[in-house]
């Protein structure tokens, strides 16, 4: 799958949990594209590397300066929406992030305070784990998927220009085209027309 198909994919699940939890959407969409490498390698649906009962792999860890390869649990699910949901769940239910400050700087749309938080707290060894993150987001624009969820708020109704607007409906189109869920179609097309009003377009 390549990036924009895997950002398509993606996209609408994770603006969701940011409505729902607060956790940014480029921040879900960044760690599952790094996590999976753009979703090439999810054994068991697993896009963000988390580890637990299910099935038995191979990764590289970071331990005292070096890469080690070990061998650990990860947990599988039955698809990638479940996935998206239990990695929300996993930052909520573990206090490390909390302490560590993510959920504060998701809160000020802050990506890059929010990427250095999960570093901090643990995420992953890598010690540029930060750094890809932020990388990713910059390279695809997808603190544009952020700004989504303010696109539905009546404060400021016309917070977005129709360019920004309209490179996330892009994707938007992309996946209601990828899906045949008519739930999921249904939740693009609902999208794509909150952010024609909040960058000021006709709906459709």
């Amino acid at each position: 799958m390549n990036p924009q198909d895997f950002i398509a994919k993606l996209a609408p699940w994770a603006v969701e949990e940011m409505k729902r939890t607060g956790i940014l959407a480029s921040i879900t969409i960044a760690q599952g594209a790094l996590e999976s490498g753009w979703g090439a390698a999810a054994p068991g649906n697993n896009l963000f590397g988390i580890k637990g009962s299910g099935q038995l792999q191979e990764t590289q860890e970071y331990i005292n300066g070096h890469w080690l390869n070990v061998t650990d649990g990860f947990r599988v699910y039955d698809d990638w929406i479940g996935s998206v949901w239990d990695h929300s769940q996993f930052l909520i239910e573990n206090g490390r992030y909390a302490r560590a400050g993510f959920f504060d700087r998701c809160a000020d749309k802050d990506y890059e305070g929010a990427a250095q938080a999960l570093q901090t707290a643990g995420y992953a060894t890598d010690p540029s784990y930060a750094a890809k993150l932020i990388a990713i987001i910059n390279k695809w624009g997808l603190n544009n998927w952020d700004l989504s969820c303010d696109a539905e708020s009546e404060v400021e109704p016309f917070m977005l220009v129709p360019n920004d607007a309209n490179k996330i409906i892009a994707f938007l189109k992309a996946a209601y085209e990828a899906v045949d869920d008519p739930g999921s179609r249904q939740e693009c097309h609902r999208l794509a027309n909150e952010l024609r009003k909040a960058s000021g377009q006709p709906e459709e």
